[in-house]
């Protein structure tokens, strides 16, 4: 599994503020997450899964580790919480909302910082791609 960013990459990103433990592991889910963000893209990578292209492996990596903090603050690594619509704890008792499909529930527990540069880019699939001539 490709995993986009580094803790190195992480801690340039937040500058004041440091890198928490298992933060390599929210960078690779980070790397899941953008990896179903981009479904239906089209990129060259090379033999590591890496894109080739600089400014679209920038903007892979930067999309990683903006959605890496999002991951640890909002405490829902894997994403379960995200079909929740209520929760009650006095008295018990959840609601679930419908189940969502994959492209929206990858996007309610995405961060919006993650999703605006692959998107300026072209990179996300809901850009139809034209050609001239």
């Amino acid at each position: 599994m490709v995993v986009y960013a580094t803790a190195e990459d992480l801690a340039d990103f937040l500058v004041i503020v440091p890198v928490w433990p298992g933060a390599e592991r929210h960078l690779q889910q980070a790397s899941e997450d953008i990896d179903d963000l981009l479904i239906g893209a089209v990129y060259d990578v090379d033999a590591d899964q890496m894109p080739t292209d600089p400014k679209v492996r920038d903007a892979v990596k930067r999309a990683t580790y903006t959605q890496a903090p999002f991951i640890q603050t909002s405490g829902d690594e894997t994403g379960p919480k995200v079909g929740f619509a209520s929760v009650n704890v006095g008295g018990t008792g959840y609601s679930r909302a419908a189940r969502p499909t994959t492209a929206s529930a990858v996007q309610r527990r995405s961060s919006g910082p993650c999703c605006a540069d692959p998107a300026r880019r072209g990179l996300l699939p809901t850009q139809p791609r034209t050609r001239t001539g």
